[in-house]
């Protein structure tokens, strides 16, 4: 048990500093933009300068759009971090099956820690949904490959 929990916690400090490089990236990008906009003169050529703008607004808008789901994954990771160890998988397990070590709580994929590889997944994914809810001893189809829950924490 002390080992899962230990396991649990690299896991979440993996994905942690994952989703803060990813914020990192945002806010860069955010930031070159403000300063295109903003250095971004009227020239003659009118219609290059609107193009110009409006390719700007767009690439703006995807980068709200991933500071958005960004932000959703630090809540789920917070959720994860404060997940007490219940009877049945929820957000924040970290579970041992037949198949591999699996945490519930954010899609970052394959993560390495402590020489072990654990699948990060999203409980909205679609293992993370057959996941959720199950106990010890459990098996579920998955790409028609069964999966047995050999534990959790």
């Amino acid at each position: 048990m002390k080992e899962g929990l230990e396991l649990k916690a690299a896991v979440l400090k993996e994905c942690f500093r994952r989703l803060v490089a990813q914020l990192t990236t945002i806010e860069s990008s955010m930031n070159a933009i403000r300063e295109s906009k903003s250095s971004e003169t009227k020239s003659s050529a009118g219609d290059k300068f609107e193009t110009g703008r409006a390719m700007l607004q767009l690439e703006e808008n995807n980068l709200k759009q991933q500071l958005a789901a960004a932000l959703g994954t630090r809540q789920l990771l917070t959720q994860a971090e404060r997940q007490p160890t219940g009877g049945t998988i929820a957000i924040g397990s970290l579970v041992a099956m037949d198949k591999g070590l699996y945490f519930v709580s954010a899609g970052f994929g394959k993560v390495s820690v402590n020489g072990r590889d654990v699948f990060c997944t999203s409980p909205e994914s679609p293992i993370g949904r057959r996941l959720i809810g199950k106990g010890v001893g459990e098996a579920f189809l998955f790409n028609e490959v069964r999966f047995v829950v050999l534990g959790f924490v």
